[in-house]
């Protein structure tokens, strides 16, 4: 049985490769999707320790992604990580009321970023 990975919802492909290879490099897991829509099939398995959502995704954003994924009673309580390039006070005080477990404005400070994903995953790398 494969460990569960980190999902990663990223639409630009230099995003998902730099978030998938600080994962990597700490010993977890990762999948990769590249839409919203993406990420809901592949949540449908049971594969997945916490979700790292980029907010800015084609079609349906991260703020709707997480709706559904807390819509979902299988998926309610997976912790999920809004990422966006995009910072502002008020953006950040609706990402935590809206029912993220945590927000990192790009360029991720990596340190702090895998601390809270260790953190959250209960992972020791």
């Amino acid at each position: 049985m494969q460990p569960k990975s980190v999902l990663i919802v990223e639409d630009d492909p230099d995003g998902q490769e730099l978030v998938a290879r600080m994962l990597i490099r700490a010993s977890i897991p990762v999948e990769v999707a590249g839409t919203a829509e993406d990420a809901l099939q592949l949540l449908s398995s049971d594969e997945h320790v916490a979700v790292v959502i980029d907010l800015a995704l084609p079609g349906m954003d991260g703020f709707e992604l997480l709706s559904r994924i807390r819509e979902d009673t299988a998926l309610a309580s997976l912790p999920c990580i809004a990422i966006t390039a995009y910072h502002t006070p008020s953006l950040k005080q609706r990402v935590m009321n809206d029912g993220f477990n945590a927000y990192f404005p790009k360029p991720l400070d990596d340190i702090r970023f895998l601390r809270t994903i260790r953190e959250i995953v209960g992972t020791t790398g």
